[in-house]
């Protein structure tokens, strides 16, 4: 894919989920249901999520991101640990509840809950390596020229 093109795209897809999670963070159409908001309000603030992660990566792709000092990879690292740490014990909780729950409304939200804290978990693991890789500490100088841009066929 050219470089242009896809910040092209990821500018688009950047907007229209920014968007999205206006509407839903803010919708008032459920007042009084507390379920209700919080899953509409989850799924907004899932939205913004992305577009800050769209917004990351359009930085990343325009050359634009810099490497972390060594304090701040420490800092990083250790609060992703104690992250995990956490995530492990309602990992561990909802799996006892979820196979003791007859209600099947109850038992698809805290299955996705579940689904979201695994995939935080295995994303959390990536983002200690990921600090560790954009750390100043592990920067060469042959890295400055192109680890904080993503490779494009057109650059070759």
């Amino acid at each position: 894919m050219e470089k242009d093109a896809f910040i092209m795209q990821l500018r688009q897809m950047l907007e229209i989920k920014e968007k999205i999670g206006e509407i839903l963070v803010s919708v008032d159409c459920c007042v009084g249901n507390s379920l209700l908001e919080s899953l509409f309000h989850g799924i907004g603030l899932d939205a913004k999520k992305h577009a800050d992660l769209l917004r990351g990566l359009l930085d990343r792709a325009q050359g634009l991101n810099q490497a972390i000092p060594l304090d701040d990879k420490e800092n990083a690292t250790n609060k992703i640990k104690k992250v995990i740490e956490l995530e492990w014990n309602v990992k561990n909780q909802l799996r006892s509840v979820v196979d003791k729950i007859t209600d099947d409304t109850t038992k698809k939200i805290l299955v996705t809950i579940l689904g979201d804290v695994q995939r935080h978990e295995a994303t959390l693991n990536s983002l200690i390596d990921l600090v560790g890789a954009m750390s100043t500490d592990e920067e060469k100088i042959v890295d400055k020229i192109w680890k904080y841009s993503i490779k494009f066929d057109d650059d070759e």
